[in-house]
Order: C-alpha cells, then sequence, then structure tokens
C-alpha cells in the first residue's frame, strides 16, 4: 500500500534522473511509451496519480506526492512511479526544473 511513511523512508525510495530510470522500467514492464506520459503528467498532474499498464501483468502508478498526499515530503514536488509494494519508489527528477509548490 502507498503511504507517506513508506516514501519518507529512504531504504524505500531510488532518486535519479529521468533519462535514466524511466527508460529502463519501460523495458522492463514493457510500457515503450512511459517516458511519454511522464511528461505528460509532468505538465498535468491529477491528485490521484495515474495508472499505466504494462506487459507480464505489470503496472506502474505515476503521482506526485506532495500533491497526492497534501504534504510536503523531500523531492516530493516531482514525478514518482510506484511499482507496488515488493519494489522501491521511483522518484524521477530532471535536474534544471524549477520545483512547484503543491502544498
Amino acid at each position: 500500500m502507498l503511504t507517506l511513511s513508506c516514501l519518507k523512508d529512504v531504504e524505500n525510495v531510488v532518486y535519479g534522473p529521468e533519462k535514466e530510470i524511466v527508460p529502463q522500467l519501460a523495458a522492463d514492464l514493457l510500457i515503450p511509451n512511459l517516458g511519454e506520459a511522464v511528461q505528460r503528467f509532468r505538465q498535468s498532474p491529477v491528485k490521484e496519480g495515474l495508472l499505466l499498464k504494462g506487459g507480464r501483468r505489470s503496472s506502474v502508478k505515476l503521482f506526485i506526492p506532495d500533491l497526492y498526499f497534501g504534504q510536503h515530503i523531500d523531492m516530493g514536488e516531482n514525478v514518482w512511479l510506484y511499482l507496488g509494494e515488493m519494489s522501491p519508489a521511483y522518484c524521477v527528477y530532471q535536474p534544471w526544473d524549477e520545483p512547484k509548490e503543491y502544498v
């Protein structure tokens, strides 16, 4: 289950540049347009996030923690990818972006 306390624990999160993390996850999850989906979601985020289905019964939830939980966490203004309880959450960022305030 996706919880704020889980995301605050650095042991449960992988932080990295979008250009490094997203292509690998796209290949692993069989979601060829994952990069485009992340960019569109960043431009027009929704509070409840966005669920994308991949191949081999995989899926990923795109969300912005500050918007989703209504509370700021470290790097919470970025798009995150959640694959489920057995995987870490991925915080993907673009180093040149100015942070947005969602709280």
